[in-house]
């Protein structure tokens, strides 16, 4: 007897990804914005300065899944690449124990 095929439901299905301010605390934001200045000084774009936080939410509710702070916009961006790859790849459980999610929300299966 063989078991008919089920879809592999994904974690996209459940979650969204997006980036926001940082709202780390205001040494390290200090911090930031020192080596923005400096950065730009040197001829950079002073990106650096501004903190940024990958937030993974709930589609249904908006509710906070994971939120992991870049040290700058750079490295944030990268982490919403990766982010939404695994979220198209992974299902709901395999997001969650390989990113260390939380989802007090349980959803039909």
């Amino acid at each position: 007897m063989t078991t008919p095929d089920i879809p592999r439901q994904h974690a996209s299905e459940n979650y969204d990804v997006d980036l926001e301010n940082a709202t780390d605390g205001a040494l390290k934001a200090a911090g930031r914005w020192v080596v923005g200045i400096v950065d730009a000084v040197l001829g950079g774009d002073g990106s650096d300065a501004m903190g940024a936080t990958a937030v993974v939410r709930r589609i249904d509710n908006d509710a906070e899944i994971l939120r992991i702070t870049g040290n700058n916009i750079d490295e944030a961006e990268g982490l919403v690449a990766l982010i939404r790859k695994d979220l198209e790849e992974m299902t709901r459980e395999e997001f969650l124990r390989t990113w260390g999610g939380k989802d007090g929300v349980e959803t039909a299966s």
